[in-house]
């Protein structure tokens, strides 16, 4: 086989993956804040308001309501994003006053959802971004998927897959917006992590020392 042969297969390779290196550095440039979401708010959401324990077909789970940012932050006009317990959430209120949640980050490149258009008769969210409508109910992607901006929009839905987004609980109690996270799930996983770590070092047991 002439060496020649082998060109096309590998020139073919590199262009694919230099377009997606250039489409994916526009998205960056188009995007208001690149491929990270702007979490407004400063408030920590740290504290535990209520823990239920349910068991499951499997491990336990422990959920809780964590509050996000004060109630009176989030209007009918004004949204709020927050990261809590690890996990970006974005909540705004319906014309009627009731709250809504949904992930603060869209599913196709991450950036953010924050002034996003809500559509009350169809209950979706539709992703400032790249155009793509979500439901509030239950994250999946209604209609078309990264129709928006023309020509990049497509490229970009090209290269992702649709997927819908999560959808929390979210309420408000003692004057907070609160959302409801399995908290515990970041805890145990970075707990098993550091004692992998100093399991390494014989540090884990004392036996190091």
């Amino acid at each position: 086989v002439p060496p020649s042969a082998t060109y096309p297969p590998l020139r073919s390779t590199m262009l694919r993956v230099v377009t997606a290196l250039l489409v994916i550095a526009s998205a960056s440039a188009f995007a208001p804040t690149g491929f990270a979401p702007a979490l407004r708010s400063s408030y920590a959401g740290q504290q535990v308001c209520t823990k239920a324990t349910s068991t499951m077909t499997g491990p336990t789970m422990a959920e809780a309501w964590v509050r996000m940012v004060p109630a009176q932050d989030v209007t009918t006009t004004r949204q709020a994003d927050a990261l809590i317990a690890g996990t970006a959430v974005l909540v705004g209120r319906y014309s009627n006053g009731a709250l809504w949640g949904i992930s603060a980050k869209n599913s196709a490149t991450g950036t953010e959802m924050y002034g996003g258009k809500v559509d009350e008769s169809s209950l979706t969210i539709e992703d400032p971004q790249w155009g793509t409508k979500y439901s509030l109910t239950d994250g999946e992607v209604v209609g078309k998927w990264c129709p928006k901006p023309p020509v990049l929009g497509a490229l970009i839905g090209a290269i992702f897959p649709a997927s819908g987004v999560w959808v929390p609980k979210v309420r408000e109690q003692g004057g907070f917006v609160e959302v409801l996270l399995d908290v515990d799930a970041k805890a145990n996983f970075e707990k098993a992590y550091w004692k992998g770590i100093l399991d390494a070092q014989g540090k884990a047991d004392g036996g190091y020392y």
